[in-house]
């Protein structure tokens, strides 16, 4: 299967593992949609597309707001009448801190965005999708989850706990739709060199390597050539799985 003339869209495309997604999926030939909160961003990925030749669109989305996301949806069957893939990457991680420390609409607000952005995304995605997917026609979600929705960490109590849901709506997803032709996944990323990282490590995300059995954090792109992979007929057989990009974390 060629990935030319087929569409993606990404919501948190504009930073970190969204904006590697968004460039290295539009090398393939995808026209890329993106969902971003910050237009700015959103848009210097879009031109950066551009600038190596391909095509892709902007939509400015909080995916914690439903009516934001079927907008995302609409503008993308507006402008290319369907889409094969989704990555569903937004997601918050909120300040390190004790749960009993942290405000309740702090709480509410990385619920929302991580959990309820997920099913909004996932149930306008499935909507569309089932209109037209086929075994010459196959489409594929991703969910970006967590090595978190396997363990925890002290102070991402409410993160780790949204990631956990993503995995279980990964797995509920897959099996309702398993004989749909539309698979569902998810990616799992270890201590990845992303904003979301490096913000509550005063800039040096690199001392989370000491925890990962490979001694070194990820790169952004180590988890687009995962998602890629996931929409690919290479993993025609996988469903329902979330993919751990760890450095061997969840191993220990």
């Amino acid at each position: 299967m060629s990935f030319k003339n087929k569409v993606v869209i990404i919501t948190g495309g504009g930073t970190g593992i969204g904006k590697e997604t968004s460039i290295e999926l539009a090398k393939v030939g995808l026209k890329v949609v993106i969902g971003n909160r910050n237009e700015e961003k959103g848009n210097e990925v879009v031109e950066t597309i551009k600038k190596n030749g391909g095509e892709a669109r902007f939509v400015k989305t909080d995916v914690s707001k439903v009516e934001d996301v079927k907008n995302l949806i609409d503008f993308t069957l507006k402008e290319y009448g369907e889409f094969n893939f989704a990555f569903n990457n937004s997601g918050l991680l909120g300040d390190v801190q004790p749960l009993a420390e942290q405000k309740p609409e702090d709480s509410s607000y990385i619920i929302d965005v991580n959990i309820k952005g997920v099913v909004y995304c996932m149930h306008y995605q499935i909507a569309e999708m089932s209109k037209y997917a086929s075994p010459d026609n196959p489409c594929s979600i991703v969910n970006n989850s967590s090595i978190l929705s396997h363990s925890a960490y002290p102070g991402l109590t409410v993160y780790s706990s949204t990631k956990h849901a993503v995995t279980g709506l990964t797995k509920g997803a897959a099996i309702e739709l398993a004989q749909s032709n539309i698979r569902v996944n998810a990616v799992g990323p270890g201590p990845i060199n992303t904003p979301m990282l490096s913000d509550p490590t005063e800039g040096n995300p690199e001392q989370f390597g000491g925890m990962v059995p490979m001694q070194r954090i990820g790169t952004p792109k180590e988890i687009s050539d995962a998602v890629l992979w996931l929409f690919s007929p290479q993993s025609s057989y996988v469903t329902g799985h979330t993919l751990m990009i760890d450095g061997g974390f969840c191993a220990q």
